[in-house]
This record gives C-alpha cells, structure tokens and sequence, in this order.
C-alpha cells in the first residue's frame, strides 16, 4: 500500500510538473525574436514575399500615426498605433500569438488606408508595448476589443463605423468578441486563421510539436490559469460565440494551413448566426491567404467592407 501510495504521489508531482512547464510554454510572456526584421531566421517562410512585405513596413514605420493608450477591464495598459485617413469608419485590428501588428498586418494597414478607413494597429496584451505577464488565447483579449471599440468611439465620435479584424489568435479574439454585447458603431468582423477555442489549439500544437495527447494535462493548466491569470479557457469557443451573434463576419483561411486547419474556420462559418462569407484560399499556408492571392483576398475585403459599411 505504501509503494501504491508513493507512485500515485510521483505521478501527481509529475502531473504538475508537466502542466506547469505547458503552462509557461504557453501563456507566459517572453521576449522574443525581432520578429518584424524580415531577414531574421525566425522569417524565412516569408523571403518569397520579402519586398511586398518590406514595402508594408515601410508603410507603417513612415505613414503619420500617433501612439495611443488605454486601460483594460483588469488594470493593464494597451496601446495601439492609430492611422487617422479623416474618415468616421475604423478597423481596429488584432495580430496572432507571439507576433506583431507590424508583420501581421504589413500589407493590411495601406489596403485599409487607402480604402478610407481609419486603422487602430493594437499590441495585444502579452505584446509589444502592451503590458500584461500572460497570453490568453483570445479569452481576456476579447474583452480588451470591446475596451478598444468604446476608445474608438470616444475618439472619433458616436456616429463613427467600426470594423473588427484578426489574425491567428487575433481573429479568434476578435470571434469571441463577435459573441458579446458589442455597441450597434461594430458593423462586422473579418477573421483570418482563427482557431475554435484554446483547448483545441494546444491540443493540436501538443500532438503536432511534443507528439502528446494534452487532454489529460488540461484540467491542471487550466488550474493555473485560474490561480496564476484568473482566468479559463475551458469552454471558451468561437462557434459556441458565433452562435449569438448577428454581425456579418468573413473568414479567410488557407487551406494548406498546417498549424490552425482551415476546417476550423469552416467551423465557425457554419456557426455563425449572422450574414457570413468563408473564402478559402488553396494553397496559402498560416496567415498567408493575402500574400499568396493578394487579388483575391483584397478584393473579398473590400468588398465586404463596402457591403456593410
């Protein structure tokens, strides 16, 4: 009995072990890579597209903008860049897990501009000068989309436009925000690669990276969640969100996407309560439908901003 008791003892330590050294792997904050130097290691999956990309940048470092700042629902300080083009519409855009607004919206913030909208370019919490010790997944950032929507009301007006774009994790935050009581100013979403929920991607990163089933490290990550983040991820999900909506949404996923399988978008596509277009782009790996069908993927954008702006 003793020895059964020691091995159940091990087996819990290593349990916790295991689901804390996940837990650091996943949601805490770290410096990383200059992931905005296009010549870095860390992007040579984008050398084929290294001048479009370039010039994007370009565009953002040059283009007038002023840094903007607000407070989240839990204290933490956001910030953002915004883009004033004069106009009374706005997107205010969120990047993927572990990267930039600048590579993430590189070749976005032109197209945005030219069409007329004002940008707000966001550093998501855990990001960039934005403060916060933990990434969420999507679960408290999409309560800093609402605190970023009423900013933008208050500093454009009441009677501006607000459209809401995502990358990656962006998108899925900005899916899960589509769930929640958004004012009438947010006219629509446009998410690009966005997963189901965070329980989905860390069982899919697990299997594909560490060759593990997470499912049963879960409950205890999602422990620390709650006592180190106060917060869960445990049914949080972007279909069970776009079922409450009513805001018209276009998903955009490519469809050789090896890290969020496009069958998520698909997903959340058929959840979605409101008026809905999925364009799927063969061929386009993560995050890459625009570089790889620039023609395609701007003209499905602009398109469905003039629709419902």
């Amino acid at each position: 009995m003793k020895i059964l008791l020691i091995v159940a003892a091990a087996l819990v330590l290593l349990l916790l072990a295991a689901a804390a050294k996940f837990f650091v792997i996943a949601f805490v904050r770290k410096k990383e890579p200059d992931i905005n130097d296009i010549d870095a290691d860390v992007n040579s999956f984008l050398l084929p597209y290294r001048s479009v990309i370039k010039e994007g940048l370009d565009y953002i470092e040059s283009h007038p903008k002023r840094r903007v700042s607000t407070v989240s629902f839990d204290g933490i300080t956001l910030s953002a860049r915004y883009f004033d083009t004069g106009s009374r519409n706005t997107v205010i855009l969120f990047h993927g897990y572990r990267s930039s607004a600048d590579r993430d919206f590189s070749c976005a913030v032109k197209m945005y501009c030219d069409a007329g909208f004002n940008v707000l370019l966001t550093d998501e919490r855990g990001h960039g000068e934005s403060g916060g010790r933990l990434i969420t997944f999507g679960v408290k950032e999409s309560r800093d989309v609402i605190t970023w929507v009423d900013y933008c009301i208050g500093l454009v007006g009441e009677d501006c436009e607000i459209f809401l774009g995502g990358m990656s994790m962006g998108a899925t935050t900005v899916l899960l925000a589509a769930g929640s009581a958004l004012p009438p100013n947010v006219k629509g979403v446009i998410a690009d690669c966005g997963f189901t929920s965070p329980e989905d991607i860390i069982k899919k990163v697990a299997r594909q990276a560490f060759h593990i089933n997470a499912s049963w490290f879960l409950p205890v990550m999602n422990l620390y969640c709650l006592i180190f983040g106060h917060f869960s991820i445990h049914g949080v999900s972007t279909v069970k969100a776009l079922e409450k909506t009513r805001l018209p949404v276009l998903f955009i996923h490519g469809k050789s996407d090896d890290f969020v399988p496009f069958e998520m978008s698909s997903a959340g596509y058929a959840s979605a309560g409101g008026e809905k277009e999925l364009l799927l782009i063969d061929g386009a790996g993560h995050g890459m439908s625009y570089l790889l069908d620039t023609p395609k993927v701007s003209g499905a954008v602009k398109g469905f901003l003039k629709k419902y702006s």
